[in-house]
């Protein structure tokens, strides 16, 4: 759920910078535009990259274990 979120947040952050950048180019751009979608872009990069570390760590754990689970049905036998 909160890697969707992170996404969500990113790609609202990426348009309100395509926003700025149109504005911008009619000489009515707004500083508030270009901060709320870069902060909105980073921290979805922020939420994703800790869904993403998280994901990583457990999948290693597991598979530590499927090893250690293989080592002694090896020694079973």
């Amino acid at each position: 759920m909160a890697y969707r979120f992170g996404l969500a947040l990113i790609l609202i952050g990426l348009i309100s910078l395509m926003v700025f950048t149109v504005t911008y180019m009619n000489q009515e751009g707004d500083a508030r535009t270009l901060l709320l979608g870069a902060s909105l872009c980073a921290l979805g990069l922020i939420i994703r990259r800790r869904i993403a570390r998280q994901e990583r760590i457990e999948a290693g754990r597991f598979r530590m274990f499927r090893q250690f689970r293989e080592r002694n049905l090896e020694e079973e036998d």
